[in-house]
């Protein structure tokens, strides 16, 4: 074979070789992979999901905790207490209910979890722990966020 042909044949394998590379190399879409949430934290509890955890407050130390909860167990579960900064809270009026499969939430317009008290100011962490009646219990550093914004509405003790 002449020195031509092996150039044109080496030349005419750079695409084929190219795109083999191409092919070879991980592609990570954004759909592959769970992201934190940039408002909440996250954690899990036993077969217990717990997804963007956070806190909304005022100026006078009166917050509400926002949650997600997934229940991925085989056994109902629910969600009993929860511990903001050292001060234990109760949902109103009763645990909430996590039942098997199921999804609930904590937030003012629903099962609500107020605290008053608090010595955190918005803008800062603050360790959340929540109590269940099965699952262990699980503590997240949430961020403390002012009733303003897309949280104006937030109400305290109603």
């Amino acid at each position: 074979m002449s020195a031509m042909r092996r150039r044109i044949a080496v030349f005419a394998m750079l695409p084929v070789l190219a795109l083999a590379a191409i092919g070879c190399a991980e592609v990570h879409e954004q759909t592959q992979a769970w992201r934190e949430s940039p408002h909440g934290a996250s954690a899990t509890a036993g077969e217990v999901d717990i997804r963007n955890a956070l806190v909304v407050s005022d100026s006078a130390g009166n917050g509400t905790v926002f949650a997600s909860f997934a229940n991925r167990g085989d056994e109902a579960d629910a969600l009993s207490a929860v511990i903001v900064g050292g001060i234990e809270a109760t949902p109103d009026g009763s645990d909430v209910d996590l039942p098997t499969g199921g999804v609930a939430a904590v937030a003012p317009d629903g099962s609500r979890v107020d605290v008053s008290g608090m010595d955190v100011a918005p803008g800062r962490v603050v360790d959340v722990q929540f109590i269940f009646a099965n699952a262990p219990r699980a503590s997240v550093q949430a961020i403390v966020q002012p009733n303003e914004g897309i949280y104006a509405d937030v109400t305290f003790g109603e």
